[in-house]
């Protein structure tokens, strides 16, 4: 077991005088228009840009010139599929076809993109992953779906990962990101001229991007792998201690109720960064045993109003009666003598997650919470603090009714 002397002699060792680590600083210090947007590992931001390279229609000024170099590199690529109809267009087809009918398409039917050329009777399907795997069947369904609706198109179907990853179906052929910044490359050299400074900014940082973050034999992911070798204890140690997503999460979340509820009557409460916890100080100072409280987990977030544990069970039954009849949604579950949730709302899922920032997931959650405490929050407040009286009284009753009998 290291000692907190130790930990500290690897992180040094780690900082001081380690040319590997200040070069690999450098390269990702030089400014990247993708990286400041946080498309990094985003696999929807890399298919939407994907698309605007491939649609002749865009501003790009290249036409199809992307499209068709695209086109075919892949129909270059080795291909043993089961099906020999995936094998009935040749990169010369593509060389003197004209694209500028394609119609290329965002998540049509749940495909990545999709381009689409009436004019030369051709379908092509891209399904893009950066992290995530296959779903079961997802291939199977996307090919059946083609032949379906374009059945009088020849299909090119293409599987894209960061390092050619196999698929499932040997009808997909397989590509990867490496070529992909390759044809942007040669495109940039060949026609710099045509695409002005904007676009050819534009594709060199991506390029850039994919070379720095996508692809395994980078000289940022070999200069990673060198760093991690010789300090492995310190950057496990470093690991170890990193910020999660979810405490940023319910850092952020604490941050906002601070914010939002400074001129009202509210409590807010850290308990952790699975619950932050809000209660009106009304019903604090009455000792409802009520609140409402964020629980924040690894790939969900969501917003509960709970029953808490009491031992005077009169209470409880009386906000449960009251919530019963006037809160909606009401979670419909009995009243037990633990916790009983009342309400509940979904914030965000694990979709949410999937590709998204910090930044983007909290303009959700905010958006979320002002539209909450306008509506839900004040309705709930309203029937709460209307009845308080009534819960209180009937308590007192009920106990001077005990105290008599006794």
């Amino acid at each position: 077991m290291t000692t907190p002397e130790t930990e500290r002699a690897l992180l040094e060792s780690l900082i001081v005088e380690n040319e590997d680590l200040e070069k690999l600083e450098s390269k990702l210090a030089q400014f990247n228009i993708f990286e400041a947007i946080g498309v990094v590992r985003q696999e929807l931001r890399h298919s939407n840009f994907l698309a605007f390279l491939l649609n002749p229609s865009e501003n790009h000024r290249l036409d199809d010139i992307f499209l068709k170099r695209f086109l075919k590199r892949v129909l270059l690529e080795e291909y043993e599929p089961t099906d020999e109809k995936y094998t009935k267009v040749s990169p010369v087809d593509i060389d003197i076809a004209d694209f500028t009918d394609a119609d290329v398409r965002r998540e049509w039917q749940n495909i990545d993109i999709l381009i689409h050329s009436p004019h030369n009777k051709l379908v092509c399907a891209i399904e893009n992953k950066i992290d995530a795997g296959e779903s079961i069947d997802q291939l199977i369904k996307y090919q059946r779906t083609i032949k379906e609706e374009f059945k009088d198109c020849r299909a090119i179907l293409i599987y894209l990962t960061p390092v050619g990853e196999l698929p499932s179906q040997k009808n997909w052929r397989i590509y990867n990101y490496s070529k992909i910044a390759e044809i942007i490359d040669s495109i940039c050299i060949s026609y710099k001229s045509t695409l002005g400074t904007d676009i050819y900014t534009l594709m060199t940082h991506y390029s850039t991007l994919i070379r720095r973050h996508i692809v395994s034999d980078s000289e940022v992911a070999e200069l990673c792998r060198k760093i991690y070798t010789k300090h492995k204890q310190a950057l496990d140690l470093i690991f170890e201690h990193r910020p999660d997503l979810q405490s940023e999460i319910a850092t952020k979340i604490h941050e906002l109720l601070i914010r939002e509820t400074d001129s009202k009557e509210i409590s807010v409460y850290f308990w952790s960064k699975g619950y932050i916890g809000i209660i009106p100080k009304r019903w604090e100072d009455n000792k409802l045993n009520l609140h409402l409280q964020f629980e924040n987990y690894p790939q969900g977030l969501i917003i509960k109003m709970l029953i808490c544990p009491n031992e005077d069970k009169s209470i409880r039954e009386k906000i449960y009666k009251i919530s019963q009849k006037n809160i909606p949604p009401f979670k419909k579950k009995a009243l037990t003598p633990q916790w009983t949730t009342i309400y509940t709302k979904p914030i965000l899922n694990h979709k949410d997650y999937q590709d998204a920032d910090l930044e983007e997931l909290m303009n959700k959650v905010e958006e979320f919470w002002l539209h909450f405490i306008k509506n839900d929050f004040v309705s709930i407040e309203n029937i709460i603090n209307t009845n308080i009286d009534k819960i209180i009284c009937e308590h007192i009753s009920v106990h001077a009714q005990s105290e008599d009998t006794i």
